[in-house]
């Protein structure tokens, strides 16, 4: 097999010297890494040149098309993506490799997540099967894990470059619909998060979420399933704009938890949003207080 790593890059010249040392350090060497130079206003295609990488630079148009980009001008019959800013752990690709079967389309690992401050949890992947029940409702499988099959990520023309979050969800449910995945449990993947990433951003992840409900979330649910399952996705990725408020101290915590009950009020659907709920008018309260 020949894999081709994907690297989209906007001004990641900081990052980009310990992603491509995470890349070089692989016991098993991708055939190429290609660097999306997504418009940088700084110097990270100098950086990724530099550093031995195989640029392609374009105007800036966000990590859908960035990633497109990169793999349009790959030459592997295996993707791997991954984030400037993340990093892998050295058999990561190796691993990703042996358990690649002839219905293979992706295979994806557990994470570290990280920040300036170092490691803050360590979250390991579930299982295949558990992952596609998942996507139903939300997305278990963080890009830069992502070992995909060249032709089934680029079939019906890639990644939407019509959304700037929740890209990535919308290819896992694709898909699962054309082979079969594969999950490494071990964090092989380091993700690092920071204030200002997009994924700190719960009103663009909501409004890309209406742009792939009806689309492709809910694409073969017709009648009174696809009325409940729209309600129970909503409810839940509420309830996850609020975790990412209460991650990055938001003052809009609570009114997201508040209106992913108010979505779907059962007890017997993700009945920790009740609880998440508690804890943000706990929280809110206490705020309230201190203030006066």
């Amino acid at each position: 097999m020949k894999i081709s790593v994907v690297i989209p890059a906007f001004n990641a010249a900081l990052f980009l010297p310990r992603c491509l040392q995470s890349v070089s350090c692989q016991t098993l060497q991708p055939a190429e890494v290609v660097v999306v130079n997504d418009g940088s206003t700084d110097d990270t295609a100098e950086v990724a040149e530099a550093l031995g990488a195989k640029v392609v630079s374009r105007p800036n148009g966000g990590l859908s098309a960035a990633r497109n980009t990169g793999i349009q001008n790959a030459s592997g019959d295996w993707i791997a993506l991954l984030d400037a800013d993340d990093m892998w752990a050295p058999d990561k690709l190796r691993r990703q490799a042996d358990c690649i079967r002839p219905e293979t389309v992706l295979v994806y690992t557990g994470i570290r997540i990280f920040d300036d401050n170092g490691v803050r949890e360590e979250r390991p992947a579930i299982d295949a099967v558990s992952a596609i029940k998942i996507l139903r409702y939300s997305n278990p499988i963080t890009p830069s894990t992502a070992l995909v099959r060249r032709d089934a990520v680029s079939r019906d023309g890639g990644f939407r470059e019509d959304i700037r979050a929740c890209e990535d969800w919308e290819m896992w449910v694709r898909l699962q619909r054309l082979g079969q995945f594969e999950a490494i449990s071990d964090p092989l993947t380091d993700y690092y998060v920071y204030p200002n990433s997009l994924s700190a951003n719960p009103a663009k992840m909501l409004e890309a979420l209406d742009r792939i409900i009806e689309t492709t979330l809910l694409a073969d649910l017709r009648g009174f399933p696809r009325w409940l399952w729209r309600h129970r996705i909503r409810a839940t990725q509420l309830c996850s704009a609020g975790l990412i408020a209460r991650d990055n101290g938001l003052d809009t915590e609570a009114h997201y938890m508040f209106r992913s009950l108010r979505t779907w009020p059962s007890p017997f659907w993700e009945p920790r949003r009740f609880a998440m709920f508690a804890v943000s008018e706990k929280s809110r309260f206490s705020r309230r207080r201190a203030i006066l």
